[in-house]
């Protein structure tokens, strides 16, 4: 259980991060900066366009829905549900 209430927090720490990122960016060109998915994948080398030209009908729209999304709102909801989940019971 401490191995995923490490996990838990780690997603937290790292959207917290990102949105930190997006926040020092927007204050450097003076208009709101928000990363999508899309955008982070594609500057850590995984083609997200490619993923969902070769999905199936239905799994090809929730990815596409997935990767315009920004990733720390992704990875904070994971982090959150699973700290909730996993927290110590007394």
């Amino acid at each position: 259980m401490a191995a995923f209430r490490f996990l838990a927090w780690l997603l937290v720490s790292i959207a917290v991060a990102l949105l930190g990122a997006d926040a020092v960016s927007s204050l450097e060109q003076h208009e709101p900066v928000i990363r999508t998915t899309g955008e982070i994948l594609s500057l850590i080398g995984i083609n997200g366009a490619g993923m969902v030209q070769n999905s199936p009908g239905g799994v090809a729209k929730a990815l596409q829905t997935v990767l315009q999304l920004p990733l720390w709102a992704i990875l904070g909801l994971i982090g959150v549900v699973l700290t909730l989940v996993f927290r110590p019971m007394e």
